[in-house]
């Protein structure tokens, strides 16, 4: 069951701009900082048993051979086989993860959180503590979960508080709403679901990327991704969710 407060508001938005969206899924494939990405994350993912990949939306940057099996979960996806012989598709929400405690060694996300946007900020930020609550459940007890995100600095961030009301409003079409956080806003709702921070590091961003569905120069935007690896201590508490 979601927490309280845990709502969100885009699934249709999200749903009608990823589905089959071909020239989105190009347009990482040749950009550098995406590539820079797909290393971080085959570096993360080599050698694990059972690995979860949230917010798939139906194809992966990785080569899945690197891991044992690879669970794909999305709102999107229909529950059955994925692309490669060790892939599995399940439809699911980040917020309520559909899979019992401690179920895969390693837990990935690669820039989802800033898409499971709310009505209000205060949304925003429950719904990313709740999916950062739901990465720590179904982690096992020593695995390890990979968040890939693209991040903002401080001043950005107070500036998507005040703008993020309106648009959430008047923006119907083209690329959802999303609410991007400060490095610092997802470690603390890393170390305060129980995990230690084994690892942050920068990806670099390269001459272009993506913002808002639409290759953009660096040099214009806020946005820095960020890699963070977090493991689970074997002997730690789960945190008590809330009901």
């Amino acid at each position: 069951m979601m927490g309280s407060g845990s709502s969100q508001a885009t699934v249709d938005a999200n749903a009608a701009w990823f589905a089959d969206n071909d020239q989105y899924i190009e347009n990482q494939s040749k950009l550098e900082c995406y590539q820079h990405t797909q290393r971080a994350v085959e570096r993360e993912v080599r050698g694990a048993d059972a690995l979860l990949d949230i917010g798939n939306g139906g194809f992966f940057n990785f080569d899945t051979a690197l891991a044992g099996h690879v669970t794909a979960v999305d709102l999107f996806l229909k529950d059955g086989p994925g692309p490669t012989a060790n892939s599995t598709f399940k439809s699911g929400s980040f917020l309520d993860l559909p899979f019992p405690d401690g179920s895969f060694d390693c837990v990935m996300q690669q820039n989802v959180l800033h898409h499971v946007t709310g009505h209000s900020i205060r949304e925003n930020f429950a719904n990313m503590r709740r999916c950062v609550q739901e990465m720590f459940r179904v982690c096992a007890p020593g695995g390890k979960a990979v968040v890939v995100e693209s991040t903002v600095g401080s001043v950005f961030n107070l500036f998507e508080r005040v703008v993020h009301g309106p648009l959430s409003w008047v923006k119907r079409r083209g690329h959802p709403v999303t609410f991007q956080y400060t490095a610092k806003q997802l470690l603390t709702a890393a170390t305060a679901s129980g995990f230690e921070l084994e690892e942050f590091s920068l990806i670099p961003r390269g001459r272009w990327i993506l913002q808002f569905g639409v290759v953009w120069p660096t040099l214009l935007t806020p946005a820095t991704p960020i890699k963070l690896v977090l493991r689970r201590p074997r002997a730690a508490q789960a945190v008590r969710l809330a009901a």
